[in-house]
């Protein structure tokens, strides 16, 4: 600065200092502290390489990088992914005083209400983008006040298309002029009754064709909300009864023990959710206690002939080379229904998760979403008995997560669910496993909670 003659070096640094002021440079250093030990990474030096770090890591790292930097629009894929409750919580309160825009795409329903102001919901089928104004509550509010207009309107329209047909066959039956006419009045009788005939085939035809009208595009009803059909043996799963009891059970994967000693009890009508830190075991736990894998040492048991429902975290349908209807019958065969009817393959496309035209594709060209819809259908089918699920809200919309948070709440056997679901985990059980360096911790949340509003 010193060697350069004039006014325009030293405007410049007023400008850039202004800026650079303006943008917090000052305190840059304590708002990455800040962050960086809100994010959960502040053990991190500020010389150790990326390459170095776990994929969690990572994710937080570039996550405070993007705050700090601070442009006018942050855009954010599943913010909260690889984060825990006390960064959740830091997270939600930063972007709530964000001052700039924010457009975030995520499952996490707790987050949208938190900080939401609007919600832009992606039509997987008809590739619309519909916008609700207001946080999650205002969008449930308003998706249920859309179902009712639709049903309304189904039902007005049913009425219609009952009382043209109705009408019809009735304006048809008018033409009385079956009797035999006098002889003195034969000719009259002929005249008014061929006039009465076509007007009455005016009518007729008339009726038929806004008939035809209408059923050649329908409304479609609301969809059928999800449920699951358990069909339990008498005797079995008793309320009270032990479902599964598990001692003792160690598994380690090389020099690392994921789980250490593990012993619990899954009674016939728990309602259990299983969380615990990104790779602490939760899903290595859930596939010992479905027998998917076998334990180094312990064992599970279960009471009698239990039929065990187990969705895997990713979509793992048997055949995806083969249509969505040849994987439904496919997969509830292997669960031990010899007989598959239209009706199993049809529950899908009652509540509105996949059309008719989806049953005919190949699943290799299904969305991952839609796969694990498919996945729901078949453990829906199969009639099980208890229902063990690894993240099974992930990958899915927010219709289907409140539909099935509902049947899941409805169903008579016992659940256990691994989830980092907050909304979920606050509402639907009585019983909350938390997994962690290798050990569970079981906490009672009595008295049951009230069922989700549907």
């Amino acid at each position: 600065m010193s060697d350069s003659p004039g006014e325009e070096v030293l405007t410049e640094y007023a400008e850039v200092s202004e800026r650079f002021e303006t943008r917090g440079g000052y305190e840059i250093d304590a708002r990455t502290d800040e962050v960086l030990a809100n994010l959960g990474v502040s053990y991190l030096t500020r010389d150790r390489s990326i390459t170095g770090l776990s994929g969690g890591e990572k994710a937080r790292v570039a996550l405070a990088a993007l705050l700090l930097a601070a442009p006018d629009v942050l855009l954010l894929d599943e913010p909260t992914n690889d984060l825990d409750d006390r960064a959740l919580t830091w997270l939600e309160g930063y972007l709530k005083g964000y001052r700039g825009g924010v457009l975030f795409v995520t499952h996490d329903r707790d987050l949208i209400d938190a900080v939401a102001t609007a919600i832009l919901e992606l039509d997987e089928q008809a590739h619309r983008v519909t916008r609700y104004e207001g946080n999650y509550g205002r969008y449930l509010d308003a998706k249920r006040a859309a179902r009712i207009r639709a049903q309304q309107a189904y039902d007005a329209q049913q009425d219609e298309i009952a009382g043209l047909r109705e009408r019809a066959a009735a304006t048809a039956r008018m033409v009385g002029f079956g009797r035999a006419a006098p002889d003195r009045d034969k000719h009259a009788y002929n005249f008014r009754g061929k006039n009465v005939e076509r007007a009455v085939s005016r009518n007729v035809r008339s009726i038929q064709e806004k008939l035809a009208r209408i059923e050649a595009n329908p409304l479609q009803p609301p969809p059928a909300p999800m449920r699951f059909r358990a069909d339990f043996a008498a005797g079995r799963l008793r309320p009270g009864t032990v479902a599964a009891k598990a001692s003792d059970v160690e598994v380690t994967y090389g020099d690392r023990q994921v789980l250490a000693g593990v012993s619990l009890l899954v009674d016939a009508e728990d309602r259990i959710c299983l969380t615990g830190p990104n790779g602490s075991g939760k899903s290595t736990l859930v596939r010992v206690l479905t027998q998917q894998e076998k334990p180094d040492r312990g064992s599970v048991r279960w009471a009698p002939d239990v039929r065990i429902g187990f969705l895997h975290q990713e979509p793992q349908l048997t055949a995806p080379e083969l249509t969505v209807a040849e994987n439904i019958t496919l997969g509830l065969r292997l669960a031990g229904v010899p007989n598959v009817t239209d009706e199993a393959r049809g529950w899908l496309v009652r509540w509105g998760l996949l059309t008719r035209d989806d049953l005919t594709k190949k699943v290799m060209d299904l969305s991952v979403g839609q796969q694990r819809k498919v996945e729901l259908g078949i453990l829906v089918g199969s009639n099980p008995d208890a229902l063990l699920l690894d993240e099974p809200t992930n990958h899915l919309s927010f219709d289907v997560v409140e539909s099935l948070q509902a049947a899941l709440t409805d169903f008579r056997g016992p659940v256990v669910i691994v989830t980092h679901d907050r909304r979920l985990i606050r509402e639907f059980p009585r019983r909350l496993w938390t997994l962690h360096d290798g050990h569970l911790r079981v906490t009672d949340l009595w008295p049951a909670r009230a069922a989700a509003p549907k």
